[in-house]
């Protein structure tokens, strides 16, 4: 998707997430120091890693068992993002508001037709910008693994979403 500016120039979903990161105003040094490889205690390798919560029901039934969860990552004092990649189209910015949940400190992500999601989703774990990253894939035997190996090299968190209908 490409968005409008105002110079009639376009962005892609990538050049604006990447806006986003240096808009959070990091110096280089504390960035690197970010991504810089250090050794994990045992609390923090169970800490950073892949999660997975499976939801049956209605959508809207869903999205509000959700609620709480996306509540309390987003209540995380770690100064980094809640990111959400590929969010079923009812999670907006309004429902956000509506959840009592704060959008200035959650990042909504959506991946460009044929993309490769589970990709993009280790990318973004592995740059360590996040707190977690929640996705909404459909998991294979690999996908656990590359996600769960991502998120300790960008010491986050990688929290799956399986929407099932009833």
């Amino acid at each position: 998707m490409q968005y409008a500016r105002p110079d009639q120039q376009t962005l892609t979903q990538a050049d604006l997430f990447h806006n986003a990161l240096m808009a959070t105003r990091m110096e280089h040094n504390q960035f690197a120091r970010l991504q810089q490889p250090k050794p994990l205690s045992s609390t923090e390798e169970q800490e950073y890693g892949y999660s997975e919560i499976s939801l049956q029901g209605a959508a809207r039934q869903c999205l509000q068992w959700l609620a709480p969860v996306l509540r309390d990552l987003s209540n995380n004092a770690a100064p980094l993002w809640l990111t959400l990649i590929d969010p079923p189209a009812s999670l907006s910015n309004q429902w956000l508001r509506n959840a009592d949940l704060d959008p200035e400190r959650i990042m909504i992500v959506r991946s460009k037709p044929g993309m490769d999601v589970t990709k993009l989703c280790c990318d973004l774990l592995k740059l360590g910008g996040s707190h977690t990253v929640v996705s909404w894939l459909l998991p294979d035997s690999s996908t656990a693994p590359r996600l769960g190996r991502a998120a300790q090299a960008g010491h986050c968190r990688s929290l799956n979403i399986r929407l099932q209908a009833a």
